[in-house]
């Protein structure tokens, strides 16, 4: 009789344990994209931690400061444009470590930086060229170590960090110019081989790409800035432009639905995209981008966020406490697990506001030693 209540027993909490895990899978966040919600003021630092990195100006090192990659110990930014030049900086205190330029047309040379990924442990830097399909891979000082190409009709976008031996990308596939079946992917950090495929599903495939005429420049092809791949911590938040949901990527490899935008895709003209942005412990950051052009030349688009707290959808502002009358917009998204976005914040701006008494803490402190024409200074909004 006692072996019976202790089967039962263990048969009960299992079932509970099952159902539990189930309901946590199918408990789905929904965001209508064509509603109206109200405006929440947020504090920077009450969801995110705050590094600044004033970046050492030289002769050598002199550039617009933005952050292709930031390592424990290195942050690797380019000036703009074409150039071909990578600043190493030292993270802990900005000062320029190495300036890298292997731009050109051999075989050991990138055409194009498109994306960095810094590989710390193992000394290496993957350089993603996108124009020519490859990644080229150097050491820390430079040197050419290797390189790869990509899988064939496809373009690697979001490049990121997976583990130590291999990165996560998203596959856009694409066949004479039309948008084909795109998924994320892991790769091999060694020769780019694919290990396995993460596909997400979509009723039709949707191409986010706006083709139309204007006054001036006749028939225009425009692509607003999104994002598909936002790491956060161990998690990873896939997006797809032709899916309605959003899905969390365990670290175990299982993915489940996260987050579903109302109504579909498919059924909206012109559509409007949801993509996440910056996903942090209290809130996920969210734009909605609508398939139009202004006579500006951009698309309207919604900056949105989702407050797990009280289960709700609002607009926002976020004021940094140590930037008085500062708003802080989340321009880019996540750089790594644990860099959630950063902000370029310029010398000639932090000088004006410390002559005005408007800063505070470690800000004010470094603006206090600087010079209107000096380097940028990097804001990190690093997970809590």
């Amino acid at each position: 009789m006692r072996t019976k209540t202790f089967i039962s027993a263990i048969t009960l909490m299992a079932s509970l344990t099952a159902c539990k895990s189930q309901s946590e899978k199918t408990e789905l966040i929904t965001i209508n994209v064509e509603k109206n919600y109200p405006k929440k003021e947020l504090i920077l630092q009450d969801f995110v931690d705050v590094e600044y990195i004033p970046l050492e100006t030289t002769d050598e090192f002199i550039n617009k400061g933005i952050v292709k990659a930031v390592g424990k110990n290195y942050i690797a930014v380019v000036n703009g444009g074409n150039e071909g030049d990578i600043f190493l900086y030292n993270r802990s205190n900005g000062k320029g470590v190495r300036k890298i330029n292997r731009k050109g047309q051999g075989g050991e040379e990138y055409s194009q930086i498109t994306q960095i990924v810094l590989d710390e442990e193992q000394n290496e830097m993957f350089i993603v060229d996108y124009p020519r399909q490859k990644f080229m891979v150097y050491n820390l000082e430079g040197k050419f170590l290797r390189d790869f190409n990509f899988d064939e009709n496809s373009y690697y976008t979001f490049v990121y960090p997976y583990d130590k031996a291999h990165l996560i990308v998203y596959k856009d596939c694409a066949h004479h110019g039309q948008p084909q079946k795109s998924c994320h992917a892991i790769i091999s950090k060694q020769d780019g081989k694919t290990i396995r495929e993460i596909s997400l599903s979509y009723k039709e495939l949707e191409d986010i790409r706006y083709t139309g005429m204007h006054e001036k420049y006749g028939e225009i092809t425009a692509v607003p800035a999104h994002y598909l791949t936002i790491p956060a911590r161990k998690d990873w938040y896939l997006a797809s432009i032709s899916s309605d949901t959003i899905y969390r990527h365990l670290p175990n490899g299982d993915k489940h639905p996260y987050m579903v935008r109302t109504p579909s895709i498919n059924s909206m003209d012109p559509e409007v995209f949801l993509f996440p942005k910056m996903m942090t412990e209290q809130y996920d950051f969210l734009v909605s981008i609508k398939k139009k052009m202004t006579e500006h030349f951009s698309f309207p688009s919604e900056n949105l966020i989702y407050d797990k707290q009280e289960k709700a959808v609002y607009t926002y502002t976020i004021q940094n406490t140590d930037f008085e009358g500062s708003d802080v917009a989340i321009w880019e998204s996540s750089l790594n697990p644990e860099v959630a976005s950063y902000r370029i914040l310029y010398a000639h701006d932090l000088v004006e506001a410390y002559e005005e008494g408007k800063l505070k803490g470690r800000l004010k402190e470094i603006a206090s030693t600087l010079d209107e024409e000096d380097n940028p200074v990097i804001m990190l909004m690093k997970q809590k």
